[in-house]
């Protein structure tokens, strides 16, 4: 995929490659796609080991080194289209990153969605760039970026018919 688009490999590419004969890939994979999503399972589980025990700052910073350590393959993903499957592989493990906000289990699953959208949306820009930035400097746009998330959301001390709910 870093040679010629995905849509433009063929199976028989993809088995000369892996040096596998087709009956062998096919005993496998049903389509070419499954080896896309072959490849992100292996790298869900090698993050999901790498994560336990970790507190949520911790995994903040490890989610980023976790993409960073595999730039390679996430600028391919991207590029050939993946960039969806790739975030919804990720977005299924990363709830369980989330600290509890509150014991309503359907409120807790809305705040996670709303917080790993924009991680999400933050490392897509990331390797858009290139990874330019550095590790600690997307960690504290997220940071911050939830920080005022926040606060975007708070009613100003003393402000009256300003439109919120509760005027």
């Amino acid at each position: 995929m870093k040679r010629k688009p995905f849509q433009q490999i063929t199976v028989t590419e993809i088995c000369e490659e892996a040096a596998v004969g087709r009956k062998t890939f096919y005993r496998n994979f049903e389509l070419k796609e499954a080896v896309i999503d072959f490849r992100l399972d292996e790298l869900c589980e090698q993050y999901t080991r790498e994560i336990e025990g970790m507190c949520p700052e911790q995994m903040l910073r490890h989610h980023f080194e976790f993409i960073y350590n595999h730039s390679e393959q996430f600028i391919t993903l991207y590029h050939n289209g993946f960039h969806q499957v790739s975030y919804a592989k990720f977005a299924v493990l990363l709830p369980q990153t989330m600290p509890t906000w509150t014991v309503d289990p359907v409120e807790q699953q809305y705040r996670s969605a709303y917080i790993i959208s924009g991680i999400e949306a933050i490392q897509r820009v990331w390797v858009e760039r290139g990874f330019t930035e550095s590790i600690d400097e997307i960690v504290e746009i997220v940071r911050r970026t939830h920080d005022r998330r926040c606060r975007l959301y708070e009613k100003p001390a003393g402000m009256y018919n300003t439109g919120w709910i509760e005027d």
